[in-house]
């Protein structure tokens, strides 16, 4: 099998043996793949620092069965401040957690993998980490077809700039005027006119120009905690970094 070098965001690493390690990742153009790298924590030429959770390599692989052959891996950007600010640090593995549990092994997304390089390289600096994951998990779902249309009322079909307020029933992915009662179980997230029209503008907006969007800050905690709450929806679980943060207050 021909050897492929390409782009890739590293996801998650764990040893295997005395040596080896086991490597999973997003490439560019393969997208995520697991991979074995014989000999790496031994190794001073092919993978010396390049291996490591939340690092952008170029990285050269040969595909075998579900398993791919790593032989090789240069550091492209560790992303230094990430691991100085443990906020930032946690919503970039969160970012990670994400391509995790919901990109499909071993396709290609070119979008996705452009999208994860910028919020890494956002997050480590931008004054606004949280903004920055709020916009990075609003394309995420959009590009992948998660998330839902927000331009009318799920139930009489009203326009957008008709009302105010609206109520964002996340688990059900719909969206819902105030002139209705609320049905059935799940979180309800009360969303204003204007972070709607914020939303359907981060959707349209060129991916490197997207960032300079910001959610008013009293809105932000509110806003993540119904997007963890439809992630949770497509997973089936927590995710162990939404868990973390909420722990630690973050959010």
């Amino acid at each position: 099998m021909k050897a492929v070098t390409t782009r890739a965001v590293i996801l998650k690493t764990r040893d295997l043996g005395e040596a080896d390690r086991v490597v999973t990742f997003f490439s560019r153009s393969e997208g995520r793949l697991v991979g074995l790298a014989k000999s790496a924590r031994k190794s001073r030429k092919r993978f010396v620092n390049s291996l490591e959770a939340c690092t952008l390599v170029q990285i050269t692989f040969r595909m075998r069965n579900s398993l791919v052959w790593i032989e090789a891996s240069k550091l492209i950007e560790p992303y230094s401040a990430l691991r100085m600010d443990l906020e930032r640090w946690f919503l970039a593995s969160l970012a990670s957690e994400i391509f995790l549990e919901m990109s499909p092994e071993g396709e290609p997304q070119e979008k996705w993998f452009d999208l994860l390089e910028l919020t890494l390289s956002s997050l480590s600096q931008d004054r606004e980490p949280l903004n920055v994951i709020l916009l990075f998990i609003l394309r995420f779902l959009d590009v992948g077809g998660y998330l839902p249309a927000f331009d009318q009322c799920h139930v009489c079909k009203a326009p957008l700039k008709s009302s105010r307020f609206w109520n964002w029933q996340t688990r059900k992915g719909v969206l819902i005027c105030g002139e209705h009662p609320l049905k059935g179980k799940g979180e309800v997230l009360k969303l204003d006119l204007g972070s709607l029209v914020l939303i359907n503008l981060c959707r349209k907006t060129p991916l490197h120009k997207v960032w300079r969007h910001r959610f008013a800050q009293d809105k932000r905690s509110l806003l993540f905690k119904g997007l963890a709450d439809m992630i949770r929806a497509h997973t089936g679980r927590d995710l162990n970094c939404f868990k973390m943060l909420q722990q630690l207050r973050m959010v």
